[in-house]
C-alpha cells in the first residue's frame, strides 16, 4: 500500500505559450515538463493521479513509458480552478487516510530531494496542512503568503485578488501542498468560487483550515528557482538554462571534462562516464550514453547514441540512434543515421553517411561515401567516393560485404549484392552481380577477374 497519494495538476492549455501543444508537453532539457515533475516523486512510495484535460491522449501517450510509476488519470473537462481540478481526483482520496501531496505539472525545476524533505517535514510536524513557499525579489504573478503577527499562515491571496499592500509581500505560494486527507475531503465539500475569477481556488483551503483550527505549517525552499512555473516561452528558456547548468554541474562532479558548460547542451537523461572530454557547442540529446575516455570535439550532435570507450568524435559529426564501438574514430562531418552500428577500432571518416549499416571490427570507411542498408565485414576498406545504391525507386535492398575486402574508389555497389571475403573492386567499378571470395572486379559494367585462372568473365 502506498505511503502517499500524489496529485499532479496538468489539465491547463497554457495559452501564453502561444503553441498548439499544451505547456506540460513542452520539453526542458530534452524531456517533457511533466516528466520532470514526476521525477520529483522518485523514491517515494506514492500512488500518482494526473489530472488532465487539454490534449489528454497526448499526455497519456507521453507518459506511457514510465512503467515504474503507479500512474492514474482523471479528466478535468472544464478548467474551473485548482480546487475544481483536485476535486476530479476525489475518488482516490475518498477512503484514503494519510497525506495528499499536490503538485503542478508545469514546475520542472523542483528537486526530488526537496519534495522528499517537504513530505518528511509535513509528517514529522504532525501538520494538517503544509504549504511550500519561496522568497522572491519580484513576486509578480504569484499568490502571496499572508501571515499574522505571530508568523502563522492565515491566507494565500492570488495576485488578481490582492490589494496594493498584499502585493508588496515577497513570500509567495509555490503551489505545492501536503494536506491531510480528512481536511481535504472536508474542504472539497465546502469550497466556493466567490472571487474575481469565479473559480474554485485550492488556496482557499488555508482560510478554511484556520476556521477549523487545523495545524498549518510552511516550508520555505532555499533555492527559489525550484518553484518557477512555466507559463511563457521566456520562462521555458530560463528554466532550460537553469536545468542545463545543474546537469553540467552533475557531470563535472562525476569526473567529466566540459570545456565550456555555457556552450554545451546536455539533456537530462544523457549518461556520461568519467574522463570523457566534451568540447564546446555540442548537443548531447535523448538517452545518449558515452563511455570512459572518449572525446567529443566541437559542433557535434548526438541523439540516443551509444558511444564506447576511447572513441574520438571529430567536429561537425551527427550520430542518431546508432552505436559506436571502443577505439573507433568518427568524423569530421560524418553522419550516422538511425540503425547504424560501428564496432570496435573502426574509422568512419569525413563526409561519410551511414544508414542502417553495420561496420564490423577494424573496418574503414575513410571518406566521401554513402552506405545504406549494408553490412561491412571485418578489416574491410571502402574507398573514397563509394556509393551503396540501395534503392531502386520502389524498394530498398541490402549489400553484404565480407571480411578483408578492398573496395576501390568511386565504386558503385548496386544492391541486392553479396561480396565475398578478400574480394576487390577496381576504382570506378559498377557492381551489379555477387562477387565470390578472392575475386576482383573492374570496369563499367564490372567484369570479374579470377586471379587463380587469370581469366576475365
Amino acid at each position: 500500500m502506498a505511503d502517499l497519494l500524489s496529485i499532479i495538476l496538468a489539465a491547463g492549455k497554457g495559452t501564453r505559450m502561444k503553441s498548439d501543444k499544451i505547456k506540460v508537453l513542452h520539453p526542458v532539457a530534452g524531456k517533457a515538463i511533466i516528466k520532470h515533475v514526476l521525477n520529483t516523486l522518485d523514491g517515494l512510495n506514492s500512488k500518482i493521479v494526473n489530472v488532465i484535460g487539454h490534449q489528454k491522449e497526448e499526455v497519456q501517450s507521453e507518459l506511457e513509458d514510465l512503467n515504474k510509476w503507479d500512474l492514474n488519470y482523471v479528466i478535468q473537462a472544464e478548467q474551473l480552478g485548482t480546487g475544481h481540478a483536485v476535486k476530479q481526483a476525489e475518488s482516490f482520496f475518498a477512503d484514503y487516510e494519510g497525506p495528499v501531496l499536490i503538485l503542478y505539472g508545469d514546475t520542472p525545476l523542483l528537486r526530488k530531494e526537496t519534495i522528499a524533505e517537504f513530505v518528511k517535514e509535513h509528517k514529522q510536524s504532525n501538520s494538517d496542512l503544509t504549504v511550500m513557499t519561496a522568497i522572491f525579489d519580484d513576486p509578480e504573478g504569484y499568490g502571496r503568503i499572508v501571515k499574522d503577527e505571530a508568523g502563522n499562515l492565515t491566507a494565500i491571496v492570488e495576485e488578481k485578488d490582492a490589494d496594493s499592500e498584499t502585493r508588496q509581500i515577497r513570500e509567495i505560494n509555490s503551489g505545492v501542498n501536503c494536506i491531510d486527507s480528512a481536511l481535504l475531503r472536508d474542504f472539497m465539500a465546502n469550497m466556493n468560487n466567490n472571487n474575481a475569477q469565479q473559480e474554485y481556488y485550492l488556496t482557499d483551503i488555508i482560510e478554511f483550515a484556520v476556521t477549523r483550527n487545523k495545524k498549518i505549517n510552511t516550508y520555505t525552499v532555499e533555492d527559489s528557482d525550484e518553484i518557477i512555473g512555466i507559463n511563457t516561452r521566456k520562462q521555458q528558456a530560463e528554466a532550460e538554462k537553469i536545468l542545463r547548468g545543474r546537469i553540467a554541474d552533475r557531470h563535472l562532479a562525476n569526473g567529466v571534462t566540459i570545456i565550456d558548460p555555457d556552450t554545451t547542451y546536455i539533456d537530462a537523461e544523457v549518461e556520461i562516464a568519467k574522463d570523457v572530454t566534451i568540447y564546446p557547442f555540442n548537443y548531447l540529446e535523448g538517452k545518449t550514453k558515452i563511455a570512459q575516455n572518449t572525446t567529443i570535439n566541437p559542433n557535434c550532435k548526438l541523439k540516443d547514441a551509444v558511444i564506447g570507450e576511447n572513441v574520438e568524435i571529430l567536429s561537425n559529426t551527427i550520430i542518431k540512434e546508432s552505436k559506436v564501438g571502443a577505439g573507433t574514430n568518427v568524423g569530421p562531418f560524418a553522419y550516422l543515421r538511425p540503425g547504424s552500428t560501428v564496432e570496435a577500432n573502426c574509422k568512419i571518416g569525413d563526409f561519410v553517411e551511414l544508414k542502417k549499416t553495420t561496420v564490423k571490427n577494424g573496418a574503414k570507411v575513410p571518406h566521401l561515401c554513402y552506405a545504406g542498408d549494408a553490412e561491412i565485414g571485418e578489416r574491410t576498406n571502402i574507398g573514397a567516393g563509394t556509393i551503396f545504391a540501395n534503392y531502386d525507386g520502389e524498394n530498398k535492398f541490402k549489400t553484404e560485404i565480407g571480411s578483408d575486402v578492398f573496395i576501390g574508389s568511386d565504386s558503385i555497389l548496386i544492391a541486392p549484392l553479396k561480396i565475398g571475403d578478400k574480394a576487390k573492386t577496381a576504382a570506378g567499378s559498377v557492381v551489379t552481380k555477387d562477387i565470390n571470395s578472392g575475386d576482383t572486379v573492374m570496369g563499367v559494367p564490372a567484369r570479374i577477374y579470377n586471379p587463380k585462372s587469370k581469366q576475365e568473365n
